[in-house]
């Protein structure tokens, strides 16, 4: 048996060389790519910069989204403008999510997702710039802007004028709006290349039955994004818009306005850290990580490899005959709109339904639910890693989840508090609320400062002190008591109220200074308790949903053909940011503001809204909610009964060739092995015995 040798290289220089694929593993930038680097190209570390980098661009969006109310409040602008500001980065993805999806399948991923992130910092430090150019709204802490140490209440007073119009607040608005519409179109640029090529990056480069355990720490580890948003928000929203400024209020006041562009700064600076170890990571991991055997051809090169302009038409169509993708991408896009529209509007619904401070609201949004949800993904990736369901197990069990999730919101509109009740208002043709009556006519009340004030029945809630026609105030702080019955942590009293019955019997044991009709500070306590309730309920549906994220992740994946994946997701995003992320802020931005009772209004212009009503909010925002769910499990329904369609889904395929080529070489090492046998026993010749003559 003839054997053949590969012979070694006979210099140094062509050793030391590495060939294109092995420079193509190698992680550094340019020339700069040590030795000591090379063991940090693993799956494992990979997983843990990307998704570090996912929580800081995760907690830029719900960042944004815990502080929206403070930045209606402060430039005074509608939902529906906030809605147009978040569909920014969603305008800008569609245009670019299929560009990169279709190159950046055979780019440099990493570095690709890097140069995206350096965008999406630089959006961050963008969203500062209307604080530093127009400074705190100190205008909220006194009608005359002029006079803020003089006067912190609007109380009823015929001296002063209705309002000061020459103080540029239109314009402030119009220029902050337009700068953080900016950013977030930056924004979009720069995160459309971070969903759409580095979860395939990491998908090529573990074997396939590895990936639900890694698309699972990977969903895990990305949640605390979100998290990390509504966090930060809640930590900056607790100082003044100036932190070095005392306003005389404390966060609970509806004029408190808080440092919402301090967690921008942050993010950007986190952001520029550790996008620079992202950009380390080589083209592909080294192949002993991967099950797939890649065949490369000594003639290939980059240029090569990168799909052609022509062939584009042909991708998209056959994209557009896979019925399994087509119908996950229609439900997923009407789930997007329902929950993330319920998400986005929620801390609102937590300030107007049970009267919580913006910073609370933004904290009880992102810290409820954290653990559950950490725990329904760990638990969701383990047992799929462990039993490996069959994709059509997999999808009913989707189905039931979204189902489940309907149930949740279903029983969320019963969990509200009652209406506050506002004496001596009347419902206008545009179902707004007008605050205006004979017994406030002569005190020139605006509705540009809103200062809940309650009567001392305890259930009169008033707009401000002076509505409620209040001339002036004693300036006496106290802890709530039973007599005052106030949500407000320290109490100020406004007496000689024009608008309020004579005095309730509770207070007789307070100084005779006190017996005339008086207000207190704060909303009225309903007494309502459904607010515990509604996120324990909150936090249930969330680890529940939660267990079938992994199982959504591996359907997008294993529908199309492992090339097909980084445009597939792309497509995936154009469609999600065209129908999806651009519609949902449009629409529930229009169903908030269609729940509003008591706009601000300045200069004759209508800003942000003051005050809704609880009840129609409540059902609006979980029945636009269930209503985009539902029809998206019906989508989910034609997915489960194609599911059979689906193969390899675990790799299986790979490891049953991979497993063949072992036995073969097994059945080729045992041959070899009985050769050397039969050859070392065959009877060799007596060298003494004679040799028979030839014939």
């Amino acid at each position: 048996m003839e054997h053949k040798f590969s012979p070694l290289p006979t210099s140094d220089s062509e050793s030391s060389q590495p060939s294109v694929q092995e420079s193509d593993q190698l992680c550094g930038l340019g020339r700069f790519k040590p030795q000591w680097l090379q063991k940090f190209a693993d799956p494992k570390v990979y997983l843990v910069i990307f998704c570090l980098v996912g929580v800081l661009q995760g907690a830029y969006f719900t960042y944004f989204v815990g502080v929206l109310s403070t930045l209606e409040k402060r430039f005074a602008f509608e939902s529906k403008i906030s809605g147009v500001i978040l569909i920014a980065d969603n305008i800008s993805a569609t245009f670019i999510s299929l560009v990169v999806g279709y190159y950046g399948g055979k780019g440099h991923k990493p570095r690709m997702i890097a140069m995206g992130m350096v965008i999406v910092l630089l959006s961050c430090f963008l969203s500062t710039i209307p604080y530093f150019i127009y400074g705190p709204a100190l205008h909220f802490l006194s009608r005359d802007i002029v006079s803020v140490s003089n006067r912190k209440q609007e109380y009823c007073d015929t001296e002063f004028p209705d309002e000061n119009c020459q103080s540029g607040l239109n314009s402030s608005s119009l220029t902050a709006i337009s700068i953080l519409f900016v950013a977030n179109f930056m924004n979009g640029f720069g995160y459309t290349a971070y969903y759409t090529i580095g979860a395939p990056y990491l998908d090529d480069n573990v074997k396939k039955k590895n990936s639900p355990m890694y698309f699972s720490a990977m969903a895990a580890l990305r949640i605390f994004g979100p998290t990390l948003g509504f966090l930060l928000s809640s930590f900056c929203l607790k100082f003044y818009e100036d932190p070095f400024y005392d306003p005389g209020i404390d966060s609970r006041n509806p004029r408190w306005v808080g440092a919402w562009w301090m967690g921008f700064f942050i993010l950007g600076i986190a952001l520029l850290f550790f996008t620079f170890l992202l950009a380390l990571f080589p083209r592909e991991l080294p192949a002993r990580f991967r099950s797939e055997k890649k065949n490369v051809k000594k003639e290939d090169s980059k240029e090569a490899d990168m799909p052609k302009l022509k062939d584009f038409p042909k991708s998209v169509k056959k994209l557009m005959k896979n019925p399994i993708l087509v119908c996950h991408v229609i439900s997923i896009t009407f789930q997007v709109n329902g929950f993330a529209g319920y998400f986005v509007f929620m801390p609102k619904f937590m300030e107007s339904q049970y009267h919580q401070s913006a910073s609370d609201a933004s904290l009880f949004s992102g810290a409820t639910g954290i653990i559950s949800m950490l725990l329904g993904i760990l638990i969701g990736g383990f047992l799929i890693k462990k039993y490996k369901p069959r994709p059509k197990y997999l999808t009913g069990y989707m189905v039931l989840v979204e189902v489940f999730s309907v149930i949740g919101l279903l029983v969320s509109i019963f969990l509200g508090c009652s209406q506050i009740q506002m004496p001596g208002t009347t419902l206008n043709p545009d179902k707004s609320l007008s605050l205006y009556n004979e017994c406030n006519a002569g005190c020139s009340c605006t509705r540009r400062v809103f200062e809940p004030v309650c009567g001392s029945d305890g259930v009169s809630t008033f707009f401000s002190p002076c509505f409620a026609g209040c001339p002036n105030t004693t300036g006496l702080n106290f802890p709530p008591v039973t007599a005052v019955p106030t949500t407000a942590m320290n109490t100020t009293i406004f007496h000689d109220c024009k608008c309020i019955a004579s005095l309730n019997s509770t207070l007789s044991d307070f100084n005779s200074t006190y017996t005339s009709s008086f207000v207190t500070s704060g909303f009225c306590a309903t007494g309502c308790t459904m607010f515990m309730v509604y996120i324990i309920v909150l936090c249930v549906s969330k680890f529940i949903s939660s267990t079938a994220r992994v199982g959504n992740t591996l359907i997008t994946f294993r529908c199309v053909d492992a090339e097909d994946k980084s445009f597939a997701l792309g497509a995936f995003g154009s469609i999600l940011s065209l129908f999806a992320f651009i519609p949902y802020p449009l629409i529930y931005g229009a169903l908030t503001d269609s729940a509003c009772l008591v706009w601000e209004e300045s200069c004759s212009q209508t800003g942000n809204c003051w005050l809704y009503d609880s009840d129609k909010f409540r059902y609006y925002l979980h029945g636009m909610s269930m209503l985009l769910i539902s029809i998206g499990i019906c989508f989910d329904i034609v997915v489960f009964f194609l599911s059979d369609r689906l193969k390899n889904f675990y790799g299986e395929e790979d490891e049953e060739e991979e497993k063949t080529s072992v036995d073969r070489l097994a059945r080729w090492i045992k041959e070899e092995e009985e050769e050397d046998i039969i050859f070392t026993k065959c009877p060799r010749t007596d060298p003494n015995l004679e040799m028979d003559p030839i014939i």
